[in-house]
This record gives C-alpha cells, sequence and structure tokens, in this order.
C-alpha cells in the first residue's frame, strides 16, 4: 500500500482539469461548490459514525444506507 504523501503534488494543469471535470459534474441542486475540495460538497456534512449514508435532496439530509446492518 502506498503513501498518499509519497505522491508528486498535482502540476497545475491537473487542478484546472479536475476542476474542470468537477464543475461539469451533475450534482444535486442543494451542494455548494467548494474551492477548497474542488468539488460540490453537501450542506451537510457526511455523518463520521463509520456508517454507509446515502443524500437525500428530497429532506437535505443523509440518509442510512437502506439494510446496512448498524450495530
Amino acid at each position: 500500500m502506498s503513501d498518499l504523501n509519497d505522491w508528486p503534488a498535482p502540476t497545475a494543469e491537473q487542478i484546472a482539469r479536475a476542476r474542470q471535470s468537477a464543475l461539469n459534474a451533475t450534482h444535486p441542486a442543494s451542494w455548494v461548490w467548494s474551492e477548497e475540495a474542488i468539488s460540490y460538497v453537501a450542506p451537510i456534512p457526511l455523518p463520521t459514525d463509520g456508517y454507509p449514508y446515502l443524500w437525500d435532496e428530497s429532506v437535505g439530509n443523509w440518509l442510512p444506507f437502506p439494510d446496512y446492518p448498524q450495530n
């Protein structure tokens, strides 16, 4: 397994391509562009409890992945 710190920093061209791809990507209407993440981000952070979630645009929140066993 490689350490991400060993990877070379992205070039300005790679960053520009990633930004353009992200800007053109489909995303939920409520998500906003984050220049820092070079991506659209949800208005509510993804829970960090280790369980998978899906974004539900109709309620504007993360919902637990259906039928995923929760301890």
